[in-house]
């Protein structure tokens, strides 16, 4: 294509997609949609959040313990740093029933106040509905107006209002929407962006609106507030032409109207379009200047002699969409203060005139500076337009993963990522961030439940309801039917620390995602290793724990296993040992895996004969027995049960029921209603080959050096064949598959010594 066939085609598509969209249509036609489809410009700002979360929609989203839903606006992907949330499924539906509350009202008449610790994903969260925002204002049904006045002096007859009458007659036009630019000589826009509606005059509005609704059933629309478009009135600048025109035209609303183009607009925090974001500053963040240009000439004769304001400032620019107070609570306390009114009467004091708005405000706030304000005397002026709303770090590790994940692939430029680093990083995170129950907060038996519980235990039970193998069934269902209550132990805490009285909610202290991502950036530029891995990981873990003076968290004082670095890192490294071991084991592949279901379901067939004194057939002597209590035994003991033996088979036949209940049409999936029972079977049958496994292990390390030669050909085999198993059905490379075979031989060992000198 040449540059000309270019050109033309991008002409062609430009103008294509503006007819298309309309995005200038006159009066006239403006309210020919309205009579339409009247709910769809009758939507405040907070009414077209809450429409903008339906329409992305939403899904269920795991989390233990309680049904979570996640709107799907968050997970839009913005590009470049604005990435989609992780997490934070209840901020999420806090905001959601506040706008709805909002717009009930017909107004958002309160600051919703995201707080937390600092890189808890606060500005991630008001990202993610800006993204929406701009995403649905550029559908049909989140279509936005608003107008503009337009002049010619290209119109005859317009001398009694101080035009000169020229050789161009464009009276008959029914409306000066449509002019050629060259025939435009003066426009104004509403900077405020109020609604064509608000021309028609206040008395004939509101029946105008009440008989289009009347013709629309009331399911077509959600229920909302009506009143910003009923009893309000133009900006300031707008009311002063209008009222001007009125005189001009000895009162014929249709010529005052026929200068009126309405125009749609698009929300864009780039643009500062209805989506604006003030960091902390000194000075009030709107105003109003008066419009005297040096072509005042081209302004109509009419308007010559009217002192215009214009308005001016980020909160201007923000209206009818969504304003940001970045660290509100960094910004000078009196400069605050006009935002008492802001919020409560959506008014703002423009010195030469006021402004009403129509707009949802959020600020975000560090947990440390909230406490403080908390303590001051203007606080509860403030609390009475704030709705608080906490976004603490994230308590699911997985999650957590999720988070570094968008990074590691940036960071690692090209260098191969480890199987498990982002988990292992997550987990390592969030233990840091879990605080120890307090048995006596709970009753009996989930007391006795929570005694115990490491952080580990704590980490995996938030993370994906995962039970300590340790506990009884029963023990095991009532921590699995309690982990709401459990993370709602300390969610109105507050204690001293380092001399200042503070919220203690579980997710307040920690790690921030922030301070790991660093630590993975680090980890990632770190030459003495050639995959970004979790070995480089708990390398870099381990500097970062020895600068207490950098970290609040390090300086948390130890109440058991938690908020115990050592103790956190043993834990990490023993549960990505687990893992990684499986992963190898695997690779080796001595056994096949469904040699575990064999055996389980030899169990359960002779486990249900027992339940229910029935005798099971012996397909080798062809005759009915009573079920082996040598067998069954004989797994109980590898699993590792510790309760009665009658009572365990008991607790497998009613969950072995409730699966079928729940799931009347598909098959048991027995591995994942059983994990625990898998879980031991397979240590069982490592423990009973570790020699063999031992030395398999030690022969892939000699790969690529003269004795791995002196090796059989047989056992070369094996080891390229686990070596091509691990880097094909885990995504190791070489390099990284050995490194963790060393560390599982390394960490064997030194188990096998702690074990040994404990005995």
């Amino acid at each position: 294509m040449d540059v000309d066939s270019f050109l033309e085609s991008v002409r062609s598509e430009v103008r294509e997609r503006f007819e298309s969209s309309e995005r200038v249509i006159s009066f006239q036609r403006f309210l020919q949609d309205f009579l339409a489809a009247p709910h769809l410009y009758l939507r405040s700002a907070a009414q077209y959040m809450v429409e903008m979360f339906d329409h992305f929609g939403a899904r269920a989203s795991p989390r233990v313990g309680q049904e979570a839903k996640r709107f799907c606006l968050f997970d839009l992907n913005g590009g470049g740093s604005r990435d989609p949330l992780v997490g934070q499924e209840r901020v999420q539906g806090e905001i959601y029933q506040h706008l709805v509350s909002f717009a009930k009202r017909g107004k958002a008449d309160k600051m919703l106040l995201l707080h937390g610790p600092n890189g808890s994903g606060k500005t991630t969260v008001i990202d993610g509905i800006v993204r929406g925002l701009e995403g649905f204002s550029q559908t049909d049904r989140g279509a936005l107006y608003s107008f503009s006045w337009i002049f010619s002096d290209h119109e005859s007859r317009l001398d009694q209002i101080g035009f000169e009458t020229s050789a161009r007659d464009i009276s008959s036009l029914e409306s000066l929407a449509h002019l050629e630019e060259r025939d435009v000589t003066s426009r104004f826009p509403c900077e405020q962006r109020d609604s064509p509606l608000l021309l028609i005059p206040r008395e004939q509005r509101a029946a105008f609106i009440e008989d289009a609704l009347s013709r629309h059933p009331r399911a077509e629309y959600p229920e909302s507030c009506h009143d910003p478009f009923l009893e309000g009135d133009l900006c300031h600048k707008c009311r002063k032409i209008y009222e001007s025109l009125l005189v001009a035209y000895q009162g014929d609303w249709k010529k005052i109207v026929r200068h009126v183009q309405v125009e749609r607009f698009y929300i864009s925090k780039r643009y500062r379009v209805g989506a604006v974001s003030i960091e902390p500053q000194g000075n009030v963040d709107a105003g109003a200047r008066a419009m005297v240009s040096e072509g005042a000439w081209q302004f109509p004769p009419s308007l010559r002699n009217v002192t215009l304001y214009q308005a001016v400032g980020d909160i201007i620019d923000a209206n009818r969409g969504l304003l940001e107070y970045s660290d509100f609570l960094k910004r000078p306390l009196e400069v605050n203060k006009y935002l008492l009114t802001t919020c409560e009467q959506g008014t703002v004091h423009l010195g030469s005139c006021i402004a009403y708005l129509d707009l949802v405000i959020f600020g975000t706030a560090n947990e440390k500076q909230l406490s403080i304000f908390k303590r001051t005397g203007d606080f509860s002026s403030f609390k009475a337009r704030m709705e608080l709303i906490p976004v603490p770090y994230l308590l699911r590790y997985s999650a957590e993963a999720d988070l570094y994940r968008r990074w590691t692939r940036t960071y690692s430029r090209g260098r191969h990522v480890t199987p498990h680093t982002e988990l292992v990083s997550a987990l390592w995170a969030v233990l840091t961030r879990l605080r120890r129950p307090r048995p006596q907060s709970y009753a009996e038996p989930l007391r006795s439940c929570v005694a115990d519980l490491s952080p580990l235990e704590k980490a995996k039970l938030y993370d994906s309801g995962e039970t300590p193998e340790r506990l009884s069934d029963d023990q095991r269902n009532t921590l699995r039917s309690s982990v709401l209550k459990i993370r709602e132990e300390f969610e109105d805490d507050e204690g001293e620390f380092e001399g200042l009285m503070d919220a203690e909610y579980e997710g307040r202290r920690g790690v921030s995602p922030r301070e790991m991502m660093g630590v993975l950036a680090r980890v990632a530029e770190d030459p003495r290793f050639l995959c970004l891995s979790p070995m480089a990981v708990f390398k870099a873990l381990e500097d970062l724990a020895r600068d207490a003076s950098l970290y609040d968290f390090l300086r948390l004082p130890a109440e058991g296993a938690y908020h115990d670095l050592a103790e956190i890192m043993r834990s990490v490294r023993e549960e990505y040992y687990r893992w990684v071991t499986s992963e190898v084991f695997d690779s080796i592949d001595l056994i096949d895996e469904k040699e575990y279901d064999r055996v389980f379901l030899e169990y359960f067939r002779h486990v249900k004969a027992f339940d229910t004194h029935e005798q099971i057939h012996n397909p080798s002597t062809d005759v009915y027995e009573r079920p082996s209590e040598e067998l069954m035994s004989s797994i109980e003991k590898q699993v590792g049960i510790q309760e009665n033996p009658a009572d365990f088979r008991s607790s497998i036949m009613t969950r072995i029921a409730a699966w079928s209940l729940d799931h009347p049409d598909a098959g048991i999936d027995y591995q994942r209603l059983f994990p625990e029972i898998y879980r031991a079977l397979r240590r069982n049958f490592y423990r009973e080959r570790d020699r063999l496994l031992t030395l398999i292990e030690k022969d892939i390390l000699k790969l690529g050096t003269d004795e791995f030669e002196l090796l059989r050909p047989a056992e070369q085999t094996t080891v390229r064949v686990a070596l091509e198993r691990m880097k094909a059905r885990y995504g190791y490379c070489e390099h990284c598959a050995r490194d963790v075979i060393a560390f599982v031989l390394k960490q064997r060992a030194e188990m096998e010594t702690e074990t040994g000198a404990s005995t």
